[in-house]
């Protein structure tokens, strides 16, 4: 009896993804749940294409995440680690190496050494006002992360067609969760209500989308959508600019996303339901996507 030599690592993450596409589309697990894990498996992939699967060592695997780690990516070393996990229990499962065979898990689990920066309502400001020399999409963005809590995703994504009832209407892309969120809440801390916030997005540009381009440029025309990562560099742009005094120890200033933290501490100062207006199904942050995917819209009563 000859023993088979086994899958190369190269045709077995292509089967992983695979498995991740199908358990996608049975609503297992989301988009960017599928996305982040091919492009954690490929660095395995990329590494060792030819070599075996069941030859595949925890000396190897050590190997790329100690190189994450010394690059500073301690967060992505922790992804990567978590993934290759998975990648070989899906193996296991699959047949393809032995019971129980794992490197990934005998690897040390990095960890995150950086300290990023709480933003600060005074902070924030700063950074708002020197904002005001970018396209308006920069401002604007900003005061819908504030006052909606949202990620940059599902704000990029908002569009007028999703107001009705005096609700803003939003299903959040990384859980799936439908919020209605009530056009008369007021962030005290700016003084504006979300129906202030959305009235300064509309402008002599016809558009669909709250946050949209103003004039016509090289990456799309007027009224078209503004990618994530525009309003990421615009919002890292204005705090650049902002010339504020950091906290020595702080490793990673914050980036758009620090908003919605700050939007939650905001709003639980003023007594808001922040469960409800950032989309968690418990009180500690919901690892589990997908969750909710009724047809029932929770609306935040205020």
């Amino acid at each position: 009896y000859k023993k088979e030599k086994g899958i190369r690592v190269a045709d077995w993450i292509k089967r992983y993804v695979d498995i991740q596409m199908e358990r996608m589309r049975d609503g297992e697990i989301k988009k960017p749940t599928v996305k982040s894990r091919r492009l954690c498996a490929q660095v395995l992939a990329d590494r060792a294409p030819n070599v075996r699967l069941r030859d595949v060592d925890t000396k190897l695997i050590a190997k790329i995440i100690d190189e994450y780690k010394s690059e500073g990516k301690h967060r992505m070393g922790q992804l990567i680690r978590s993934v290759l996990n998975d990648v070989f229990k899906e193996a296991q499962h699959a047949g393809e190496v032995e019971p129980g065979y794992n490197p990934a898990l005998a690897v040390k689990n990095p960890i995150a050494k950086v300290k990023r920066s709480r933003l600060s309502i005074e902070q924030w400001k700063l950074i708002y006002e020197s904002a005001g020399t970018l396209p308006p999409c920069a401002q604007n963005s900003m005061l819908l992360a504030l006052v909606t809590g949202q990620r940059i995703g599902d704000i990029v994504a908002m569009k007028f067609s999703d107001i009705w009832d005096n609700h803003l209407h939003i299903t959040q892309s990384k859980t799936g969760m439908k919020l209605a969120i009530p056009l008369n809440l007021r962030c005290d801390a700016i003084g504006m209500t979300l129906a202030e916030v959305i009235s300064k997005c509309r402008d002599r540009v016809v558009s669909p989308y709250l946050i949209h381009h103003v004039k016509h440029h090289a990456y799309g025309k007027a009224g078209s959508h503004v990618p994530e990562k525009t309003i990421s560099k615009y919002f890292k742009e204005a705090r650049d600019k902002a010339n504020i005094d950091w906290p020595k120890d702080c490793i990673a200033l914050p980036p758009f996303h620090e908003q919605r933290s700050l939007s939650s501490r905001t709003y639980k100062a003023q007594g808001i339901d922040v469960k409800t207006l950032l989309g968690h199904k418990t009180e500690a942050m919901s690892t589990m996507y997908g969750d909710d995917r009724g047809l029932e819209w929770n609306k935040l009563v205020i």
